[in-house]
């Protein structure tokens, strides 16, 4: 039977080429630079992450690792009740788009925490925490 065994041969050809199609794809997302999955990753802050300052700063400046979506990205900033005390909206510059700062008041001595949302431009969202105090 020339057919069946023709039939069987392209069959074989066909797994064969899909296979090496799967391994070249495999290779592929190997290859691919880590950076296009990265998250917007906070580089530094001022004030600084568990620091005291002697002064209470009048702006918070988060600089993150990538450029942030500016409708989508956020920081609130509470005192060690829990009460927020930055009622300002968070800004993001659109000549330096990789920091957000937001405007503070007038900061009693005592403890802080930020919390902050980022959206990277390439739609990957993270979050983070972290405090800072006043000194007395």
């Amino acid at each position: 039977m020339p057919g069946r065994n023709m039939h069987t041969k392209i069959t074989m050809l066909t797994r064969f080429v899909r296979s090496v199609r799967c391994v070249a794809a495999g290779a592929l997302i190997a290859a691919a630079p880590v950076a296009a999955w990265a998250h917007g990753k906070l580089e530094s802050a001022t004030p600084a992450t568990g620091s005291t300052v002697d002064t209470a700063p009048d702006t918070l400046r988060l600089a993150f690792n990538e450029d942030l979506e500016p409708t989508f990205s956020s920081v609130k900033v509470s005192d060690a009740n829990g009460k927020p005390v930055a009622h300002d909206s968070a800004k993001i510059d659109p000549a330096t788009p990789r920091v957000m700062t937001v405007a503070m008041p007038k900061l009693a001595p005592g403890a802080y925490t930020v919390q902050w949302v980022a959206m990277t431009a390439d739609a990957h969202r993270t979050k983070g925490t972290y405090t800072f105090k006043v000194k007395g």
